[in-house]
């Protein structure tokens, strides 16, 4: 594979601000309450929320000790076995309570990046901008040190509209830009019949567009819970959200599924995804397909998955039920030109077969990656996509 060597303009060269790892953490975890919030940092006491936590509680431990001074009682004193205020990781977990939590995120809620509603934190829009500016400057930052491995099945171009004026057929045309109508009208002057050759056949000649339609659109079923994966999706979509929008012309468009399927503004992806239930694949891609039937320009949907469809319409189904929908599905795609970039993040061979199946059914790609490249991988397809 030839490699991709990136060159960004200056509209591209942002300076993000250092990452927050612990606004990542909240973004990204699946229960924010603030009981589940404490559970969490305990359970782990590597992470930024527990570090911020334990600040909080060294503070007040002493204020309380020095109220027990002020009140001539003997504070709290500390055995050999204990450790000192001064060493934070050192403290006991069971001691981190939820006011020190709250204590922590006071900060956040100050400077406008988390709300907290009814004891639920709440990652405002403002974060979310911060979130994908950071994590698309580190994509760009890791792409210019090496070249990620994408391996599409098929490739073709897509972005283009069909022109009121027509043709011949010449070979490798798409029979679906075929002019049916004037296809007919040649072999009736021809024969007076409706007996084909190849030089009756007109075809529709193309207009390349340079707006993008897009649509993300994620996998939120039980499944991707694991291995981190529905956070680099979010992650992801998020960085290439960023990328997009920075051309004023470019649309992009956000679904979230399971056994149904939502339409999510970008920024809400951290607030709205709610791991669960079956998989829907049909339904999700039939509403991107309807969304934009109306739009014009370079029309692509990248769907990040980890499983089967096992669903259509609400009712579960067997795998290969719910495989036929989605490759007719496919299909309609392929008619109506729309580009099918299908990211599985797993590679059990039924799944790998039906997503290369589909992607030949749309004259589309499929990647199969891990959570860890995910951005990487669709951040340099998209620019390699735009360049050329």
């Amino acid at each position: 594979m030839k490699q991709l060597s990136f060159e960004y303009c200056t509209r591209c060269r942002f300076k993000a601000e250092p990452e927050s790892d612990m606004l990542s953490e909240l973004a990204y975890s699946e229960d924010r309450y603030i009981p589940d919030l404490l559970k969490q940092a305990q359970e782990n006491p590597e992470s930024a929320l527990y570090k911020e936590a334990a600040k909080q509680m060294e503070l007040r431990l002493e204020n309380e000790a020095a109220d027990d001074e002020a009140d001539d009682t003997v504070g709290p004193c500390l055995t050999d076995d204990e450790p000192e205020f001064g060493n934070v990781s050192g403290l006991p977990r069971q001691d981190i309570n939820e006011e020190d939590i709250r204590k922590a995120l006071e900060e956040y809620e100050t400077s406008g990046l988390i709300d907290i509603q009814k004891g639920k934190v709440v990652v405002t829009s403002r974060a979310v901008k911060k979130l994908a500016a950071d994590a698309l400057e580190r994509i760009l930052r890791d792409l210019s040190r090496k070249t990620s491995g994408s391996n599409p099945v098929e490739k073709e171009d897509f972005g283009v509209d069909l022109s009121l004026r027509t043709r011949r057929y010449e070979v490798g045309d798409d029979y679906s830009s075929v002019d049916l109508v004037g296809t007919a009208i040649n072999a009736l002057r021809r024969s007076g019949e409706l007996k084909f050759e190849p030089g009756d056949f007109e075809v529709y000649e193309e207009i390349h567009q340079s707006k993008l339609n897009a649509a993300i659109i994620i996998d939120e079923s039980g499944s991707m819970r694991d291995s981190g994966k529905l956070e680099a999706a979010m992650e992801t979509a998020l960085a290439l959200s960023k990328l997009i929008l920075r051309e004023p012309d470019n649309t992009l468009k956000v679904f979230i599924f399971s056994d149904e399927v939502r339409q999510i503004e970008p920024w809400a992806i951290v607030n709205e995804v709610i791991s669960g239930g079956d998989t829907d694949i049909r339904a999700a891609l039939a509403a991107f397909r309807r969304a934009c039937s109306n739009e014009y320009g370079d029309k692509q949907a990248y769907l990040i998955t980890d499983t089967e469809p096992n669903n259509e319409d609400g009712r579960h189904l067997p795998f290969d039920k719910a495989a036929n929908g989605l490759i007719e599905e496919a299909a309609r795609y392929r008619q109506e030109r729309i580009g099918l970039n299908i990211i599985m993040l797993d590679e059990v061979p039924e799944q790998k077969s039906l997503a290369s199946t589909i992607a030949r059914k749309n004259l589309g790609r499929v990647f199969f990656t891990s959570p860890g490249t995910l951005g990487e991988v669709l951040v340099e397809d998209y620019l390699r996509g735009r360049k050329e």
